[in-house]
Formats: C-alpha cells, structure tokens, sequence
C-alpha cells in the first residue's frame, strides 16, 4: 500500500487539529485579557475591548493583504494605502469611536465612511490618474465593505453586551464550522452547492448546525448569559451557524473567481486568514441585530 496515501489524509487532520486547537487558546486568552482588564479598570474606556480590537486589527491587516492577492488573481488590483486604512478605520471604529466620542458615536460612523470612500477616489487619482480607475475603485471599496463592517459588527458586539455574548456568538460560528467539516468528512454524501464548494456537503451542513446550536447553548449556560435561555441560546446558535455558512459560501465565491483554492496559507490546513475569519465577518451583522432585539440583554 503507498504510505503517501495512507497516511497523508491522516497526518493532516491531526495538523488542522493540532493547529485549531492552539488557535483557540490563543483567541481564549486574548478574550480573558479583555474581561480581566475590564474588571480591574472600570472606569478606564480604554480597558474594555482593548485587546480584542488589537487582535482584530492584526487579523484586518492580514485578510487585506489576502483579499488583494485574490483581487490580482481575478485581474482586478486594489489600493492597498487607502483600502487598508479604511478597512481598519471602520473594522475598530465600535472601539475607538467611543473613546472619542462617548456619548455616541453612531452619526460621526457616516462621516468616516464619506472621508474613506474619498479617500480611496484620492489614491486612485494620486497613483494612477483614471487608468483602471472604476476596477480599483470598486474592489477597494468591496474590500473596506467586507472587512470593516464585518469587523466593525464583531467588535460592536463585545463593546455592546460584553465578552460573554461575544463568545457564544463566536463559538456558535465556529463550532457549526468545524462540526461541519469533520461530519462531512466522514459521512458527507450529497453536495451541497457542487459548483461554489465542493467540500460541502448536506449531511455536514445539518451536522454543524446542530454542533452550533448545543455549542451556543453551553457557552450561554457557563457564562452566565441570563438574559437568553438555553432554548433561545440553541435556536440563535443554529441561527449564527447558517449565518456563518452562508458567509463562508460568499469567500468562496471570491476564491472561485479568482481561481484559488484558499485566500493564503497563514496556517497549515486552514488556509489563510480570511479562510478563518470569513465566517463571522457576515454572521457578526445578523447576530447584532438579533442581540439588539433581545430586551435584557
């Protein structure tokens, strides 16, 4: 029997879980800094939510630099000072907005959307005139779109309702993610879209949805998040996960126009950065709004 074959698929599901595992470590330190730092400084704006908008923008800085590197793949070029600037801009603005404006901050977000929507029209001018100007325009703009707001949703939600909603939220995504992929490793069948991804499967996506749901009721249940019970946390849980596989079919697509097969190799069996973060870059605005209606929360 060839070892490559018997044994590759084997050594690399212990790489992704090995590297999973060490990645969830990492984010449930950074998330402890956040609620520690908070506790010991109450009254100190910049406590709360400090270290996850510092991880955040590391992550921004790195999903841009995969999104260009895609947008090159499809023939499009993005601006990479003004795209990366705006995306990180308004991805932290739920952070930094109310350390300058803590009464609210809502209506000064449209300003800054203006200031960088002109600010990509003036690089544009700056560095290349109106050579391929509406293509680099338009997928700098799609990237600030995709990265900030996703980024900007996440972030609310920890600064919003605190690190307890921002974890069951987060560990819904990502639990439906990885039930996912382990069900449908072993029991998938039937291709969900075949043309789009064909890793998917129906019995995975069921599987995962179902892995969300328990995974955010647990969360809810350990952290004390009264507000939602169990039952709600479950449904919601399922919810986010759709949410998130939906959001994960959207990378998708950009990798397929651009012909590659994930948007970097930042970690081995995971793909890049934005393969990782795409899911709750969607989900974010659909859980925020779904936590806003919640009374009590």
């Amino acid at each position: 029997m060839d070892f490559k074959l018997c044994c590759a698929p084997n050594t690399a599901m212990k790489t992704r879980i090995f590297f999973g595992a060490v990645m969830i470590a990492a984010l449930a330190a950074v998330l402890t800094l956040d609620w520690r730092l908070e506790q010991a400084w109450p009254l100190r704006p910049w406590a709360a939510g400090g270290p996850v908008a510092s991880i955040l923008l590391f992550l921004v800085v790195l999903a841009f630099w995969e999104l260009g590197r895609l947008a090159r793949g499809a023939g499009l070029e993005v601006l990479p000072v003004s795209g990366l600037a705006g995306a990180a801009a308004v991805g932290l603005w739920p952070y930094w907005g109310r350390l300058l404006w803590p009464g609210g901050a809502g209506d000064a977000l449209v300003a800054l959307a203006g200031m960088v929507a002109g600010t990509i029209f003036a690089e544009q001018m700056i560095r290349f005139r109106t050579a391929e100007g509406l293509r680099r325009v338009a997928a700098t703009s799609l990237g600030v779109l995709y990265l900030g707001v996703g980024t900007a949703a996440i972030l609310s939600i920890r600064m919003t309702w605190g690190v307890a909603v921002l974890v069951m939220f987060l560990v819904a995504v990502k639990a439906t993610d990885m039930v996912a992929y382990f069900v449908g490793s072993a029991a998938g069948r039937h291709k969900l879209i075949p043309w789009l991804s064909p890793g998917k499967s129906w019995e995975g996506t069921v599987g995962g949805l179902i892995g969300g749901a328990g995974a955010a009721a647990l969360a809810a249940g350990l952290l004390g998040v009264r507000a939602i019970p169990l039952w709600q946390a479950a449904v919601l849980g399922a919810v986010f996960g759709a949410a998130g596989q939906f959001a994960d079919l959207c990378e998708s697509l950009l990798k397929r126009s651009a012909q590659a097969k994930d948007s970097g190799a930042a970690v081995p069996q995971f793909g890049g950065v934005l393969d990782m973060l795409d899911s709750p870059l969607l989900a974010a605005p659909v859980a925020w709004a779904i936590f806003s209606a919640i009374p009590g929360l």
